[in-house]
């Protein structure tokens, strides 16, 4: 055991290609840890510190990362499927965040990422279809081209996020903070809920332009 526990505080972390599913990982510290190509299918990271840790190619289906601290790291091209990155309520933020975390081209169909603090994340061409981002705070996030078609969206803050061609077909936008965002080209229809959406005259609309908005269509 002892020998274990060694290894995985062994510096650099390396653990490229490598099985671990339904492994538990939680409140570990693995800072910049490498887990490229690696098989973690309902692994637990619950509150984790995984600054800077590298997930891409990963596959994460049914994975536990709650309230865990994955500030800068990449998920890219990772399978997230059924994942929950959500936060709790009165979980303390000060420390654990999701800012600047990147996961494009990655799948998070039915993700939970309730609550999480997603300030500058990138979701570039990501699929988030039946996601979970109530109360996400994803401020200055970059959601270009990514797929939210039936996403629950409600009161989240998008405030300056950049969600240019996405697909809200099917998305529930209700309380949604959509200042100085850029829906430029985004996608919409009569299943896309607008109930109580902020927006201000920097926000820009799918025909590029601040006005009018189209929560009356």
């Amino acid at each position: 055991m002892t020998r274990h526990k060694n290894w995985l505080r062994q510096e650099p972390k390396d653990f490229k290609n490598k099985s671990f599913k339904s492994k538990k990982f939680s409140k570990r510290y693995l800072f910049d840890a490498d887990f490229r190509d690696s098989q973690l299918e309902r692994s637990i990271f619950d509150e984790a510190m995984l600054e800077g840790a590298r997930f891409d190619n990963a596959i994460l289906t049914n994975s536990s990362i709650r309230n865990a601290h994955i500030a800068h790291a990449k998920f890219r091209d990772a399978d997230l499927t059924n994942a929950d990155l959500s936060y709790d309520r009165d979980f303390p933020r000060s420390k654990n965040t999701c800012f600047y975390v990147d996961f494009s081209r990655a799948t998070l169909q039915n993700a939970n990422l309730s609550r999480s603090p997603l300030t500058y994340a990138r979701f570039e061409a990501s699929t988030l279809i039946e996601a979970n981002l109530n109360r996400a705070t994803l401020v200055a996030a970059d959601l270009s081209s990514s797929n939210l078609q039936k996403t629950d969206l409600r009161f989240a803050n998008l405030s300056r996020a950049k969600l240019v061609g996405c697909d809200l077909r099917g998305a529930n936008l209700s309380f949604t903070n959509l200042s100085g965002a850029n829906l430029e080209n985004a996608v919409y229809d009569h299943t896309t809920i607008w109930r109580g959406t902020r927006y201000n005259q920097r926000t820009r609309w799918t025909n590029g332009k601040r006005q009018p908005p189209p929560l009356g269509e």
